[in-house]
């Protein structure tokens, strides 16, 4: 707050305090038992509120980053890599690998030796 907010508070502070002069004892005491009931109110009731990350004089230690969420999230993502690094790795058999092979002289000579690709070949010509 600076100077000017502080010297508004103060003023309206002094108005309020000279206002309880003029107040009849019986509601300033109904007054008195309502603001009680309020603030006893507020302290029970839970408050749902982001958190605040930490100004410049947060104290970043070793154990927070031993936080169930963190380690979760980094077992999720070498789970991912790992699963993606298996489903990279599997033999394909597409069809149109084993054309381009075949076009390209790549395929063994055991696949020339196979029965079944004399009578392959002719359906595909036809």
């Amino acid at each position: 707050m600076n100077d000017r907010e502080s010297q508004i508070a103060r003023g309206i502070t002094q108005q309020l305090d000279r206002g309880l002069d003029t107040i009849e004892p019986f509601a300033l005491a109904r007054l008195r038992s309502a603001r009680e009931t309020a603030v006893a109110a507020l302290e029970r009731r839970p408050v749902l509120a982001l958190a605040p990350a930490g100004g410049p004089n947060a104290r970043h230690t070793v154990l927070h980053y031993f936080n169930p969420r963190y380690i979760l999230t980094l077992a999720a993502l070498l789970l991912a890599i790992i699963g993606t690094v298996y489903w990279q790795s599997l033999p394909t058999d597409d069809a149109t690998d084993i054309d381009a092979k075949l076009l390209s002289g790549d395929l063994p000579i055991d696949a020339y030796l196979d029965k079944g690709l004399d009578p392959w070949l002719k359906r595909t010509s036809q």
